[in-house]
Formats: C-alpha cells, structure tokens, sequence
C-alpha cells in the first residue's frame, strides 16, 4: 500500500497544477435539457423479471464549468421520470378454454417511479469541425423519488382475437411498500454541440447503470434476498448560454 503513496500525491499534484493552469480559461455556462427516458429495471430473485422499456420524460438546468478547450464538468439537476413495462412471463398467458369462443385475458402493468436527479460528468468535447463538437460525457448520479411509486394495471379481454374490454387501474406505494426513496449509479453518452451565436445547441444519449438496490429497504441480508436495479437510457436536446468568466 505504501508504495503507491508516491503516486497518488504525484497524481494530486498534477491535477492541482492542472487546475490552476487552467483557472484563467475557466467558463461558467448556464442552460437547459429536456428529452425522454427508455428506462427499464433489472430484477434478480423476484418473481417479476420480465420488464420492458417505459417512455418517460426527463427536464434539467445545466451548469458548464469549462477548465479547458476541450474539458468541461457538467452538473444536471432536474426531474427524471423512470420505471418499467411489465408484460406476462409465457405468450398465451391468460388463454381460457370454454365452451364457447375461446377468449384470452392479457395484464401489463406499468410501474412509475419519479425522481429528483443529479448526474454530474466529466466531459471531453474536441471540435469535430471549426464550429461543430462532439461530446463524450461520464460520471455518477444520484436521485431521490419525488413521490409515491405507482403501478397502473390495464386488463384486457379478447373474444375470438377480438379485444372486447380494457380496464386500468392505478395504485400508489410507499413507505416498505415501495421501492428506495435513494439511488445511484453511473451514466455515460456521447453527442454533439453546436454554437448559434453566444447559444451552444446539443444533442446527446446516455446509458445510465443504477447501482444501489431499490428492495433494499424489505431485505433481510440473505443472498436470495431480491435484488432490483434502475437501467435504461435517454436521449435529450438542450442549449447553454456562458454567463460567467
């Protein structure tokens, strides 16, 4: 362990030197985000593992701090709505023979899940063209749920192949009835910036990889306690304005 002491201060050092070099080119920019989630969730000793994506919508204030040409850390506070589709474990699941037409009874449930959330990444923008930049961003986030979980159930009934009734109903959890109010993981993406005079337009997708158990809060700590985790990924557009130097 000792031996890699001289490393990491070497490391501190540089960074520090880094930081300083740099505190004259230092832009603070300000903006705004907004785009939509393909968040689904990872299930592990539950009975429920069949989910698919929900579309859902994510908004943001941003704040640039650029350290460099091409370097920059971005904080993202906003609000992200996530969750997942979840369909019948078989197809034909729900088929009930009678002796008359044959109908067919479907469920698919939608659970909602809406978060205050905070990526802050690093980011790497070299210049595509004179004007045109990529993005490459990575880092943690966090969130914190807003509300009550919620699950809304759609029952359908086929006579023949022929939908004949569809009922929704919507039920709220909290407390150890829901899922963790806390989590966190890592979000990485790639996209494209573009300046429009003082205004820079961008694009981007990200990945986002929750790693804090959202059964945490009903598990009893045996190894097959359940294990659920936030993933999925988002695409959203976005200006920022610098507003400081």
């Amino acid at each position: 362990m000792r031996s890699f002491r001289p490393i990491f201060k070497a490391a501190l050092s540089a960074a520090a030197c880094y930081l300083i070099s740099h505190t004259a080119q230092a832009q603070l920019s300000l903006g705004l985000k907004g785009g939509v989630n393909f968040s689904t969730m990872n299930a592990q000793n539950s009975n429920i593992s069949n989910f698919d994506d929900r579309i859902a919508p994510n908004f943001a204030v941003v704040f640039n701090y650029q350290l460099g040409p091409a370097f920059s850390i971005q904080a993202e506070p906003g609000f992200s709505s996530r969750g997942a589709t979840v369909r019948p474990n078989q197809p034909g699941t729900g088929i009930i023979i009678t002796p008359g037409p044959p109908y067919q009874r479907t469920v698919k449930g939608v659970i909602q899940i809406n978060y205050f959330e905070l990526p802050i990444v690093a980011q790497y923008r070299p210049h595509l063209t004179e004007k045109l930049e990529a993005i490459i961003s990575a880092g943690p986030e966090i969130r914190f749920r807003t509300g009550p979980q919620k699950l809304a159930t759609t029952t359908a009934t086929y006579v023949s192949g022929e939908k004949k009734s569809e009922v929704t109903t919507t039920q709220s959890y909290s407390g150890n009835d829901a899922v963790s109010t806390f989590d966190a993981g890592l979000t990485a993406g790639a996209g494209v910036a573009y300046p429009i005079g003082r205004i820079k337009v961008f694009l981007e997708g990200r990945y986002h990889l929750g790693l804090y158990n959202l059964a945490s809060n009903t598990n009893d700590g045996r190894d097959d306690a359940v294990k659920i985790h936030n993933r999925g990924a988002s695409v959203f557009v976005g200006v920022t304005v610098p507003i400081l130097k």
